[in-house]
């Protein structure tokens, strides 16, 4: 099993063959892995040479900076006086819209490869008031030995221990230093995870977040993940040094008052619904953000 890589391209074309494979591509690597790479998709190569340029010079001062919709009321944005870092709001505005519009179009690729009714709002609908964060990370470098794993049973510090996404789909960007592992779904809680590797920054890695597994009553695979020591650094010399890290990470998330129950319209005959409790996207975010901290 591996991270499929796809080629965003078919989805645009005007191909209804090209289109159709795209989404059932998707969706086989989102149902098997919960994981993806997208390839040539609409958000633009020197975008995100600039979005990692800027998190850079961010996050010199601090190890993450999070931003989520311009016009939210419950948690409205802090930006610094545009003085001491002229542009950085407006392209960070700018950045988190193209998110929010792919991340809208790959709801509607998946609900149109699982032939559900109007599959431009059926997900989409449901996010109407946005409620996504977008973050920039800043791993510092670490001696190589503080990010040793077990090899008996695969566990040991962590850039970031194992955990699920609590949203959608995460769209995420990273830099070539590695380290990110998504557990092997065929052989789930025995400690065996797959590397995410950093070929190209410009791809986008995908997954599934845990309200979209639930929606979908388990068809697609909110799947644990992880940073550690990347792979092919665990042989060398345990006093050097495993480079910084970068990576961008937008959360799509549902609109805070709407179920994260099952949704009825899925369910083939005589199947039941997994995710029957009334709980709102919010109070479910609010209960694992507890479960976590």
């Amino acid at each position: 099993m591996k991270v499929e890589r796809l080629d965003y391209a078919d989805f645009l074309s005007e191909a209804p063959d090209r289109q159709e494979a795209f989404g059932q591509h998707l969706y086989a690597a989102l149902s098997q892995l919960g994981f993806a790479k997208i390839t040539n998709h609409p958000i633009p190569k020197d975008i995100i040479l600039e979005l990692f340029s800027w998190g850079k010079a961010v996050l010199d001062l601090k190890e993450s900076f999070d931003m989520g919709p311009k016009d939210d009321n419950l948690y409205p944005n802090i930006w610094s006086d545009e003085s001491d870092l002229p542009g950085f709001r407006a392209f960070m505005e700018n950045f988190y819209a193209q998110c929010d519009a792919l991340h809208l179009q790959l709801l509607s690729v998946i609900a149109r490869s699982m032939k559900l009714p109007d599959p431009d709002s059926y997900f989409a609908a449901l996010c109407a008031q946005n409620s996504s964060e977008l973050r920039l990370n800043h791993y510092p470098a670490v001696p190589r030995r503080d990010l040793d794993l077990d090899p008996t049973n695969g566990t040991g510090n962590m850039r970031i221990s194992s955990h699920t996404d609590f949203g959608t789909i995460t769209l995420l960007f990273q830099d070539s230093v590695g380290g990110l592992e998504v557990e092997d779904q065929t052989q789930p809680g025995q400690g065996q995870y797959l590397p995410v590797t950093a070929d190209n920054c410009t791809d986008i890695i995908i997954n599934v977040g845990d309200c979209l597994q639930r929606w979908t009553n388990d068809r697609l695979r909110s799947a644990n993940h992880r940073v550690t020591l990347p792979r092919g650094l665990g042989d060398g010399d345990g006093e050097g040094l495993v480079d910084d890290r970068y990576s961008i990470a937008y959360f799509g998330k549902p609109s805070r008052d709407v179920s994260v129950g099952t949704l009825t319209t899925i369910l083939r005959p005589n199947e039941d619904a997994k995710y029957c409790e009334e709980m709102t996207a919010w109070q479910y975010n609010q209960s694992r953000l507890l479960q976590t901290y």
